[in-house]
């Protein structure tokens, strides 16, 4: 027995040895295992970058479509929808702290009242804002009779102000109608133009019945002369037709300027935005009428050349230019440009932001045929060396840009303020807080917020459309951002983005992108708040990005082209950007030595205010929890991680942000806009010491 178990336990004994030597075997082989998959990780990342951004981009494309991206997608339940809220009547259902200071105060009889198109103003004007009636329907039907629901325009499909508030999806369609008869005092010669601000995104309009106009594209307006279709001693109906699949079918589709919008928002992906977002109305004019004024100045001769562009050939018409409040006026053959020189030469800055009003007439013989008001503003943007550094200037003088990232989103209207009052209430708080300018980032606004800025005295650097990054991703996708945090060591790669397949973008696309970048520029480049365009931010969407600054500087000449906001840079262009997030600042360099340096996107520190807050979901780039941790956050930043970037020769900069956008909670503002974070003249004495510390530098 007792030899039993001895030998039991000696049985034991090798076997808790066996297994205790075998433990730390797999424990050893393991750790080995992580170790050197962590090296050869590391490994790949130094040595192929490119190789591992190519396996994560296609990693990331296994991933299983989300429902309510599916190309097909439909809600089933509009009729049921719509039948409830004929029985309930057309109404607002928003929650308290999706409010804001302007939400109450919107109703179907006073939306949006003002004229839309500060820079070309009639006297004589309908505004078609209100509500429509209203329908969805399956995107493959092409007829519709029946209009169940009614929804407020402007505002889109998805926001609480349109009084619908529920998505759009791909399998979707969108049909408006309303109707209206002409005022009285619209001359039987003068032709009817029908106008729209934006409409997002495929649109088709018809006047009784009767096509007029096709528009792809979600952030520039356009028009049609409905004359011929309208019945001017009867009742007269408009129908639009709107396709917006947003980021549906996204692994297939073409790459679509989208912007931020997403099916799915989360994090920096906000909720989309579908249909009419942009006022609506209608106008007299005559055959020949004046369709847009461009001013360019000459600082040095003090004048400002305008061309004043018609919609149709014009030989033997005038174009007449007077100077408000001015005796003189100065007349030319239309289309062909019109020096002023004003009594008093006045140059706009954002310390003094003067604007000249005029008036613009047509003129046969001595007819007068078309009358608008307009405005114009006399400085020049541009950049020199100064002190070893290429700088930007205003009027030819050294300038630092510093400004937030301003997206333009409102939780009551998503991409449409609830009144003229808060589109430019961001702007004036801006302004109070010392920043010169801003960013509008990935967003149009109407035309109005640029006639805000412009008498406001805010520089604007506007962002193209992207195109979403990750439904179209190219084949670099991951590489600048593993370059820079290889664990072994930086090997920088140069990012080509002209392999037009591997970043994503077929011929129809790349046509698409160029139009809409045609309508953007030609749209905007009436206001002198704008001095830089960015065609590309990142790499969302990115392809060919010195094709795109080429193309800029033909239409736009006299502005700067950012060609990249943030990695990716192509070498080309006025600006070199980089963005920069948790980690501090550094001097920017550029690797051409002719351009400015900015850093076009940093800060992102956040503090949840929680009575405000969108949603439960948050994110930003710094936490705090207390507003004196996000003071100390900020401060930090702006102080001493800044100072000594300017004085290394940065010229510009963009603080992201200045409002919360959903659940993206990093704004000075509550994205209600109920609480200012920080009090604004405490911000505006932090950012004097920046344009301190510039002016230091210059004239060092």
């Amino acid at each position: 027995m007792k030899a039993k178990i001895i030998g039991a336990a000696i049985l034991a004994a090798f076997l808790g040895t066996g297994v205790y030597f075998t433990s730390w075997m797999f424990l050893v082989g393991f750790v080995a295992f992580i170790v050197g998959i962590v090296l050869f990780w590391s490994l790949m990342v130094r040595f192929k970058p490119r190789s591992v951004g190519q396996f994560i981009t296609f990693v990331l494309g296994c991933r299983k479509l989300e429902e309510v991206k599916h190309s097909d997608k439909t809600s089933e339940d509009w009729a049921e929808w719509f039948a409830n809220q004929s029985e309930n009547g057309w109404k607002v259902t928003i929650e308290d702290n999706h409010k804001t200071r302007w939400t109450d105060e919107v109703s179907p009889e006073n939306v949006l009242p003002e004229y839309p198109r500060p820079q070309l103003v009639r006297d004589r004007w309908m505004n078609l804002n209100g509500l429509w009636q209203f329908n969805v329907i399956k995107k493959e039907l092409d007829a519709n009779d029946d209009f169940p629901g009614q929804i407020l325009v402007p505002y889109p499909v998805e926001a609480a102000l349109s009084g619908i508030g529920r998505p759009i999806y791909g399998g979707e369609k969108m049909w408006y109608k309303r109707t209206f008869t002409v005022p009285t005092d619209w001359k039987s010669d003068e032709r009817i133009v029908l106008n729209f601000g934006a409409v997002d995104w495929e649109a088709k309009v018809y006047v009784n019945g009767q096509f007029q106009v096709e528009h792809v594209g979600g952030y520039t307006p356009f028009s049609a002369d409905i004359t011929d279709s309208v019945d001017r001693n009867g009742e007269n109906e408009i129908v639009v037709v709107v396709y917006d699949p947003t980021d549906s079918g996204e692994k297939k589709r073409d790459a679509r300027q989208l912007g931020k919008q997403c099916l799915s928002p989360s994090m920096i992906s906000y909720t989309p935005c579908s249909g009419i977002w942009q006022t609506v109305w209608l106008e007299p004019v005559a055959a020949i009428s004046v369709e847009q004024m461009v001013a360019t100045a000459n600082i040095k001769a003090g004048v400002a050349i305008l061309d004043i562009i018609t919609n149709k050939p014009t030989y033997g018409i005038n174009a007449k230019v007077t100077i408000k409040g001015e005796s003189k006026s100065v007349t030319a053959p239309a289309n062909q440009p019109i020096v002023i020189a004003p009594d008093d030469v006045i140059l706009w800055s954002p310390n003094n932001p003067h604007l000249y009003d005029i008036t613009v007439e047509l003129l046969d013989g001595d007819k007068v045929i078309d009358k608008a008001d307009a405005y114009f503003a006399i400085r020049e943007v541009g950049k020199k060396k100064v002190n070893g550094n290429v700088v930007f200037t205003l009027n030819d003088e050294p300038i630092f840009h510093h400004g937030p990232l301003d997206q333009g989103y409102w939780p009551d209207g998503n991409y449409s303020p609830a009144s003229d009052e808060a589109l430019a209430w961001d702007l004036e708080q801006i302004k109070a807080m010392g920043f010169n300018m801003t960013r509008k980032h990935i967003k149009v606004e109407p035309a109005r917020w640029y006639y805000h800025a412009d008498r406001l005295g805010i520089m604007v650097w506007q962002d193209m459309i992207s195109a979403s990054g990750f439904s179209a991703p190219p084949r670099d996708l991951w590489l600048d951002y593993l370059q820079h945090a290889a664990p072994l060591g930086v090997k920088h790669i140069d990012v080509r983005d002209n392999d037009y397949k591997g970043w994503g973008r077929t011929e129809s696309s790349q046509n698409i992108f160029f139009q809409e970048l045609k309508e953007l520029v030609e749209h905007l480049r009436v206001f002198p708040s704008i001095v830089c365009w960015i065609p590309f931010n990142e790499y969302w969407g990115q392809f060919d990005a010195a094709k795109a600054t080429d193309f800029i500087k033909t239409i736009d000449p006299t502005r700067s082209v950012n060609n990249v906001s943030g990695n990716c840079d192509q070498g080309v262009g006025d600006v070199f950007d980089i963005h920069v997030y948790m980690q501090d600042l550094k001097p920017v360099v550029d690797p051409t030595n002719y351009r400015v340096c900015v850093i076009g996107e940093y800060g992102g520190q956040t503090w949840a205010i929680e009575s405000e807050k969108f949603s439960e979901k948050t994110f930003g780039y710094g936490k705090n929890e207390t507003q004196g941790q996000f003071r100390s956050a900020f401060t930090d930043v702006m102080h001493r991680q800044m100072i000594p970037c300017i004085e290394a020769g940065l010229s510009g900069t963009v603080y992201t942000q200045i409002t919360d956008v959903e659940s993206e909670i990093n704004g000075l503002i509550t994205y209600n806009r109920n609480v200012i974070k920080l009090p604004v003249e405490e911000v505006n004495e932090i950012n004097h010491k920046l344009y301190s510390a510039f002016e230091r530098t210059m004239n060092k």
